[in-house]
């Protein structure tokens, strides 16, 4: 069976990364878990070595169920709004199911495009504070050296309206654009 891996940034993410963040929580548990019960068995007692190395084995088991919650919390883009706009992003830098965490809020942002300097994303539920979550976005680009102008959009014709407006800009800086997503990736789940 040929299955290509989903990158963040994919269509799909979100569902592929839920079950990949419970699996790998699963293990993670059964780890130290497996580790006290041999302890257990072999000194007939819960004061050894080994149940100290599962005690500390409970420290990234628990990170990762913190991992596994905060996907699991997330819905990523629907199949109606992918499909009403997969053809106007088609040749645009996109980026689908973005989860922004920001110092005070956790922002759902199913899908980003962007082209030369202009980063616009679509939310499906409505912010009341979605102009932080721009300045944020904005923020980490300038700190990495690039000036960009964010707009979030919480309608989906406005942001159909936006995509069909930035496809025409012209001098298209693929590079740039690139590097912007991977800074986008970087400060999302």
């Amino acid at each position: 069976m040929n299955r290509q891996k989903i990158k963040q940034g994919d269509f799909g993410y979100i569902s592929h990364k839920k079950k990949t963040e419970i699996l790998k929580t699963i293990v993670f548990f059964a780890i130290p878990l497996s580790l006290y019960i041999a302890g257990y068995a072999t000194t007939k007692s819960r004061l050894n070595v080994l149940t100290i190395v599962a005690i500390l084995g409970m420290l990234p088991a628990s990170k990762q169920l913190v991992s596994m919650i905060m996907y699991l919390k997330a819905h990523g883009i629907s199949e109606a709004d992918h499909e009403a706009i997969k053809e106007a992003v088609v040749p645009l830098c996109n980026s689908y199911d973005n989860i922004f965490t920001t110092y005070e809020k956790t922002y759902e942002v199913p899908s980003v495009v962007i082209r030369n300097g202009n980063v616009c994303g679509y939310v499906a539920k409505p912010y009341k504070d979605l102009k932080k979550l721009e300045d944020h976005i904005t923020e980490c680009a300038k700190k990495e050296g690039y000036q960009i102008n964010t707009k979030i959009f919480d309608k989906l014709e406005s942001y159909q309206n936006r995509l069909s407006t930035i496809k025409e800009l012209e001098d298209a800086t693929p590079e740039k654009d690139l590097a912007v997503r991977e800074i986008i990736h970087e400060i999302t789940l």
